[in-house]
């Protein structure tokens, strides 16, 4: 084999190694996952879905500014809901994100961690706990079936990155008949947020604020 056909040979593997990583990056970062749509419960439920509030994006050291420590309203926002929620009885799931690659890590503004945990400072009141290693929770099939077995037809969403895993976690539920509401002032992006909020309506997202989140609220007995 003479060295001309050689490096022609190395060439192509090492583009053909490109293009497989280029692609794997599109799909799982700008696209939403398909499933079997749901079928109308007799008694459906909702569930608040919290997403990627996990050290390394939303703890110390993190490159996503957004929620760096004192968090600036948006923890204590997700805990105020996660308690509306309960009491309400919807059901509450934790997604966390986690990558092979350390690429695929910063280019979603994370930092690398040994093992990837929710936020310390989350309230978890359950063991609803997934991981996802794309943009689309429903990436993660036990976290669907959770969904299947609790009979959820109603999702509200919190968490970062609105512009990526909130929204792409959004159009993989209303691919599956889910009616699917994220609560705008409980979601953090680098991006800006009146585009990422445009893009949810022109998708049929609902759009609501923490005041309007259905859920019920702890109330505090008089003396």
């Amino acid at each position: 084999m003479s060295f001309k056909v050689g490096a022609l040979i190395l060439l192509s593997v090492l583009l053909t190694l490109a293009l497989s990583a280029v692609i794997m990056l599109i799909r799982s970062m700008f696209m939403a996952t398909r499933g079997r749509k749901i079928t109308r419960y007799p008694a459906p439920r909702a569930a608040l879905v919290v997403l990627d509030l996990q050290e390394g994006y939303s703890g110390t050291n993190t490159r996503q500014p957004v929620t760096i420590p004192p968090a600036n309203g948006l923890i204590s926002r997700v805990n105020s809901l996660i308690d509306r929620a309960t009491l309400s009885g919807m059901e509450v799931a934790y997604i966390r994100q986690v990558f092979g690659s350390n690429l695929f890590v910063r280019l979603h503004g994370g930092k690398r961690q040994g093992k990837v945990v929710i936020d310390r400072r989350i309230k978890v009141i359950n063991g609803n706990d997934f991981e996802k290693n794309r943009t689309d929770a429903f990436s993660n099939r036990q976290f669907e079936q959770l969904l299947l077995d609790q009979q959820v037809d109603q999702l509200f969403l919190v968490g970062v990155d609105a512009a990526f895993c909130v929204y792409y976690t959004a159009l993989g539920a209303l691919n599956r008949g889910y009616k699917v509401t994220v609560v705008t002032d409980a979601v953090m992006s680098r991006c800006k947020m009146e585009g990422v909020i445009e893009k949810y309506r022109r998708k049929g997202i609902g759009i609501i604020t923490s005041e309007e989140f259905p859920g019920k609220r702890k109330t505090i007995a008089s003396i």
